[in-house]
């Protein structure tokens, strides 16, 4: 590992990161985007096939009258059956006023499947505009001073203790290939977890993780997707024994000012990964309330924390939910695996077997064979740490 960040991570480092203060950074939500890039190219397709080909073009226009301006409607087919010699009646001898009833009774009784179509082509652009401008809901800080990993959600405080995690650090950030999950403690659910809009699961997906995996013809894909770089980056800031030199290549990379190409990206496909903007944290001095309030009421509860892991496909389907569950691994179960100790005395060490790997056997870059390791801390003080014990419940 060196200590200087190459430009290209410098770039990756002000892509995803804010910089608060000397020693936190702060990560916002991006996801969904290739749900977008697929939308939005269904759309350009039927923008095009209904309002520029020339074959349907005139067709749906009038489509659109006929459901939303039906009178107009009316009027413009009374004009293509006047009469030639009489303007007041058709050229079947009909009056102008019959034949506007006609018209409308043609359109309550035989028009309802056209009508029908338009309200759903309708709907779908204005939802597709509203789910394109949807603002990123989530922020989540990083302060390797304090050793905490802190978010605020639906008026809700969410904070997870490095220091009292059973597994290493990298198990806290799973990377699937085309996005990074992690969940900020406490875990709402006793067992599973499906709706990721809720609560203070986190889902990082940008252009740079999702976009190689579009095109993953062979199971070594994921390498190029930069979602492990971006884990790398997470581990190394909050490990304290990263070198100096390295943390502070990260922060000055987040204070240069990003290049003109930069920022012309940003504006051209920003909203695209994460929204028209990301809703904001509230203020400091809101955030340090919380955080006193929690080393004051609740961590003096806490000895250790539980995981997660992703489930499979076939515990999805016997959950009946149509995506990816994630598990919780108890503090019982972390303690049968053989991570009794807090804090975990390979904290910041890449696990030679992960939790996070897909049904064909791929850890995405999970393990500590995928991977540069990171900088290793001393062996654990046994004075420090807390031996847990598993009991079983009779």
């Amino acid at each position: 590992m060196q200590n200087e960040l190459t430009k290209k991570e410098q770039r990756l480092m002000r892509r995803w990161f804010r910089k608060t203060d000397s020693n936190t950074i702060e990560l916002k939500e991006k996801r969904w985007a290739a749900v977008k890039i697929v939308l939005g190219i269904i759309l350009i397709a039927s923008i095009y096939y209904n309002f520029i080909d020339p074959r349907y073009k005139e067709m749906t226009w009038r489509d659109l009258e006929l459901t939303f301006q039906p009178d107009k409607w009316a009027e413009k087919q009374y004009e293509y059956e006047v009469s030639d010699e009489d303007p007041n009646v058709t050229r079947w001898g009909e009056s102008k006023e019959e034949f506007l009833i006609s018209m409308k009774e043609h359109r309550r009784e035989k028009a309802g499947l056209i009508i029908g179509y338009i309200y759903f082509l309708t709907s779908l652009y204005i939802f597709s505009l509203v789910y394109f401008l949807w603002p990123a809901k989530r922020r989540v800080r990083f302060d390797r001073k304090r050793g905490i990993i802190y978010t605020y959600v639906n008026n809700n405080f969410y904070l997870t203790e490095v220091n009292k995690l059973m597994r290493p650090l990298p198990e806290y950030f799973a990377f699937v290939g085309g996005a990074l999950f992690f969940w900020v403690h406490p875990y709402q659910q006793a067992k599973h977890f499906a709706n990721f809009r809720g609560g203070s699961q986190m889902i990082v997906s940008d252009r740079t993780m999702w976009l190689p995996m579009i095109f993953m013809l062979s199971p070594k894909m994921y390498q190029h997707s930069k979602g492990a770089v971006l884990k790398r980056f997470l581990v190394e800031f909050m490990n304290p024994h990263t070198p100096p030199e390295r943390i502070a290549s990260m922060m000055k990379a987040l204070e240069t000012r990003p290049s003109i190409f930069e920022c012309l990206e940003k504006i051209l496909f920003g909203w695209i990964d994460g929204g028209l903007y990301c809703r904001k944290l509230p203020k400091d001095e809101v955030l340090e309330k919380e955080i006193e309030r929690y080393f004051t009421e609740q961590a003096p509860h806490i000895t250790a924390l539980p995981a997660f892991e992703m489930g499979t496909y076939e515990e999805g389907m016997r959950l009946k939910w149509k995506f990816k569950n994630m598990k919780i691994i108890s503090q019982e179960e972390n303690i049968k695996a053989g991570y009794g100790i807090v804090p975990c005395p390979q904290l910041y060490e890449y696990p030679i077997l992960s939790l996070h790997y897909n049904r064909f056997g791929i850890a995405w870059g999970n393990e500590a064979g995928d991977v540069e390791p990171c900088a290793k801390p001393p062996k654990p003080n046994k004075w420090k740490t807390q031996k847990l014990k598993y009991r079983n419940k009779k």
